[in-house]
């Protein structure tokens, strides 16, 4: 277990004390980003089809606002750290090709983790969902039967149940992206196998999180509250881990500690 929630939005908020604007204008580079991509791709839609507008988003979403993210997630780190950065240091990723591949690197190795889980975790429902469908049964030219029409509830059902599995599956890698931002040195490999670690005793402390900004997340449909939630959310994230971070070590200092052999005075 680490800090608790009220414990972290508190010490967000005190960060955020008198940096409001410098955080709110690196926030907004992201922002601004997705938005301009969300209405690229509705141009594309236009000349094209949906496919093709959902093909750009996802290369845009993997090649410009995964780095983007990135840099913003370091940005923020060291903000908490007393950096003062300029909100430009957003870009970091984009400065030279080793930093922008290892920014690739992280994305997809995550990426691919979701995909491979995900695909594990929704094949019941897809199975269910084609026997419920009249496809296999007008290639078999036999009638629909009677039992199918609850199969629908079922794939429900399964959706449900993939989707949550799915969230705390990925949830075990959420320090990844903190501690590859924190530390040049280390391999992304060895941050998704380290977030794996310390999340066991951490990720429902995020996930708690996670869910204390959910009266955020609702006003932020309107977007404009969107400027001040990145920037508090991301905050506040920084500094769990941060704290998620200390806890591990003080427990490794802990392990080792108790490894050395204890000596009687006199002996």
């Amino acid at each position: 277990m680490t800090a608790g929630s009220s414990v972290v939005k508190l010490t967000a908020k005190t960060a955020l004390k008198n940096n409001w604007l410098k955080c709110i204008a690196a926030s907004a580079v992201l922002i601004f980003s997705y938005f301009i991509c969300i209405i690229a791709a509705g141009y594309v839609s236009e000349i094209g089809n949906d496919a093709a507008a959902y093909i750009f988003l996802a290369v845009m979403a993997v090649f410009v606002l995964s780095p983007l993210f990135l840099g913003l997630i370091r940005f923020f780190r060291r903000f908490i750290f007393g950096a003062d950065d300029r909100s430009v240091i957003i870009f970091y990723y984009f400065s030279d090709r080793q930093k922008y591949r290892r920014a690739m690197h992280l994305t997809f190795a995550l990426a691919l983790r979701a995909a491979g889980f995900g695909i594990l975790l929704f094949l019941p429902s897809v199975i269910v969902d084609l026997f419920s469908g009249v496809r296999i049964y007008d290639m078999l030219n036999i009638p629909i039967p009677m039992w199918t029409a609850n199969l629908y509830y079922v794939s429900v059902f399964l959706r449900t149940i993939a989707v949550v599995a799915l969230i705390f599956i990925m949830a075990r890698y959420y320090l990844a992206v903190f501690l590859t931002a924190a530390d040049e040195k280390m391999d992304v490999a060895e941050a998704i196998h380290m977030s794996c670690i310390i999340s066991r005793s951490t990720m429902l402390d995020f996930i708690s999180l996670v869910f204390s900004f959910f009266g955020w997340l609702i006003i932020s449909v309107i977007v404009f509250p969107l400027i001040f939630t990145v920037p508090y959310f991301l905050t506040a994230f920084c500094v769990h881990s941060r704290f998620a971070v200390a806890e591990y070590n003080k427990k490794i200092e802990r392990f080792n500690q108790s490894g050395y052999p204890t000596f009687a005075a006199g002996l």
